[in-house]
């Protein structure tokens, strides 16, 4: 009888064992699932702040950007116009 015992024993503590790995692995699966859905509001949130920024600073980018293609329009036509020059006077 004793070793009955101890095989009923060790099958309940099995059995337990079993069901604890069940519901930590649940429990893990449920974190898993949690920390994901934070991680992929903050990567959202984070999105939209930067696309805030972008918005914010495209009016600046885009003025610089004008400015810069003037000057380069500028400087080619002074260099067309210094080449019409010399061509003239040689």
């Amino acid at each position: 009888m004793a070793k009955s015992a101890k095989r009923q024993a060790k099958k309940v503590a099995e059995t337990g064992a079993k069901q604890a790995g069940n519901v930590m692995a649940e429990a893990l699966g449920a974190a898993a699932a949690t920390a994901a859905g934070v991680v992929l509001t903050r990567v959202a949130q984070g999105m939209s702040s930067g696309t805030k920024k972008v918005e914010q600073k495209t009016p600046a980018v885009k003025s610089a950007a004008k400015r810069t293609l003037e000057k380069q329009v500028a400087k080619k036509a002074l260099a067309r116009k210094r080449m019409r020059q010399t061509r003239g006077a040689a």
